[in-house]
């Protein structure tokens, strides 16, 4: 961090704790929820909502001021969710400590940690979900649990006897969704899809995807490049100061970017209209498939069917989205070695699929078990990492964020576009580029960005970072200008998420600070209120 951008950090911690500031103010963000959700809680689960859509249906506040910062030391790969009276958050993070905590409560208004609970590492790719009684679920390894919120103590426990595939030491479900009938819904990395009852953990349907459409997992990255090997001393350092043991980060790397050789490794999305979504393998190790499940039958006795499927190219890092009616999903793809190390020339788009044309067979592809996207943008910086925004009209927001560090300045940062093609194209103003999932609010555009000039450290042709600045940025979505920019001590990776009050919380994993070489990490959660000035 430069002497400049170190002042302003701490000008503003400050000023956040002297007299005479001004004071926090309540801006209410209290979306309406439907099924299992609680009402009134704008984040409820990855990517905002069931959909995946990453859209937060209220207007945010101005003069942000920064609050506290919580879990240092600890990355949050998953965004925090919220109790159903806001006054607790819950986040899942990575700890250094073998028997260390990796689940958390934490107060919104004093940042003290209510309870901690330790589980084994796989637990921090996966955030908590909220039910409207305030019970907690969770994925890791092979189990799924669900937690008392008031203790943390666990509910009960489902345990799921799968094989791993890839890089998986273990076998297992990763993130979930609650369905309108108010079920569970997951799928393992094994591309195995459940309906799972909340009150006891039982499993009510599943369905295996390999065994269903006779696809087959990715190619694994590490197939053709051993990341651990090849990383500076300072990087597996700093990966062990986070994780506890260096060989996490050829797995960190390569799920992050799509190439770890699970079958999947995103989350489900949850459509309104009875549907499931799920991205994975295909047909063979260089091609994917985004998958449309049914569920049927009765609420008390579900079923999962097969629908049709969307080709995609290589792997992908991004879980589908829905739109709000479930007309429109979308989906990144292109994932793989090649993108990564070159990808300027590599086949790397973000696609929007209309459900409608789909359904009734009347897309570009003529095979009813086959659906053709409508529309897809190439993104410019290879695969995406991070699933793309999306409105009801199918107007998809998705960002770049590329490996050749310190070489975009002037390129375009946060780009839309829809059934008709490309919207509107926006770069960020001193080399800054966008560092996290894209939260869109009914006014704004809510992200984290980074500058992130190159060393001359490198794997293969990609240099790693020297160092790393980044800010919680603030875009006006009608002008697309950023109206407020407050520092952060990290890149994030998750979303940034919205408080029933109106603040908004940047969780960091830190990606970007790991692998520079001068700079080391320091991670967390901090909270940034709204106030009357």
């Amino acid at each position: 961090m430069s002497a400049r951008s170190f002042l302003r950090l701490w000008f503003i911690v400050v000023l956040s704790s002297g007299c005479g500031d001004p004071e926090p103010i309540d801006v209410p963000c209290r979306p309406a929820q439907d099924g299992a959700y609680p009402d009134g809680i704008p984040y409820v689960g990855v990517h905002a909502n069931a959909r995946n859509d990453d859209v937060v249906d209220c207007a945010l506040g101005r003069d942000f001021q920064f609050q506290w910062h919580v879990l240092k030391g600890h990355g949050l790969i998953q965004p925090n969710t919220f109790s159903p009276d806001g006054t607790v958050t819950y986040a899942t993070t990575t700890n250094p400590e073998p028997d260390g905590c990796r689940a958390w409560a934490i107060d919104v208004q004093t940042g003290e940690t209510r309870w901690c609970q330790s589980y084994p590492p796989a637990i921090s790719a996966s955030a908590m979900e909220v039910d409207s009684d305030g019970n907690l679920y969770v994925p890791f390894d092979q189990f799924m649990i669900s937690l008392d919120p008031a203790t943390g103590e666990e509910r009960w426990r489902t345990e799921f006897d799968l094989e791993a595939v890839g890089e998986s030491l273990t076998a297992g479900p990763l993130g979930l969704h609650f369905t309108a009938d108010g079920h569970i819904a997951t799928i393992a990395s094994t591309g195995d899809v459940y309906l799972v009852r909340r009150s006891d953990g039982e499993v009510l349907a599943e369905l295996s995807i390999p065994d269903e459409y006779g696809f087959v997992p990715p190619t694994p990255l590490s197939a053709t490049v051993d990341l651990t090997t090849m990383l500076p001393d300072s990087t597996r350092e700093d990966i062990t100061s986070v994780y506890g043991d260096p060989e996490m980060a050829g797995n960190l790397l390569g799920a992050f970017l799509g190439a770890g050789g699970e079958f999947s490794d995103n989350t489900i999305a949850v459509s309104p209209r009875g549907e499931l979504y799920a991205i994975g393998g295909g047909l063979d190790g260089t091609h994917g498939a985004l998958v449309q499940l049914k569920i049927g039958g009765t609420a008390e006795a579900p079923t999962l069917s097969k629908g049709w499927y969307v080709p995609t190219n290589g792997g992908s890092a991004t879980s589908p989205s829905v739109s709000r009616d479930g007309r429109y999903v979308n989906f990144a793809d292109g994932a793989s070695v090649a993108a990564i190390l070159n990808p300027r020339t590599a086949d790397t788009r973000v696609k929007l699929v209309d459900v409608d044309a789909c359904d009734a067979n009347t897309d570009a592809n003529d095979d009813p078990n086959v659906c053709a996207e409508v529309v897809s943008e190439r993104s410019e910086r290879g695969p995406m990492a991070g699933a793309p925004a999306l409105l009801e009209d199918g107007t998809t927001v998705f960002w770049e964020l590329g490996f050749k560090f310190g070489s975009y300045e002037g390129e375009r940062d946060l780009v839309a576009f829809g059934p008709d093609g490309l919207s509107w194209e926006l770069t960020y103003p001193d080399e800054l580029e966008n560092t996290s999932v894209v939260t869109v609010t009914d006014n704004y555009f809510v992200v984290t960005g980074s500058r992130i000039p190159s060393s001359d450290a490198r794997i293969l042709s990609v240099r790693f970072p020297a160092t790393t600045e980044s800010e919680l940025l603030f875009i006006d979505r009608a002008t697309r200008e950023i109206v407020e920019r407050h520092p952060i001590t990290d890149d994030s990776a998750a979303s940034v998420t919205i408080g029933p009050d109106g603040s908004v919380y940047p969780g960091m994993l830190g990606l970007l600070t790991m692998i520079a070489v001068d700079k080391r990490p320091t991670l967390g959660l901090m909270k940034f209120s709204p106030t009357a000035r």
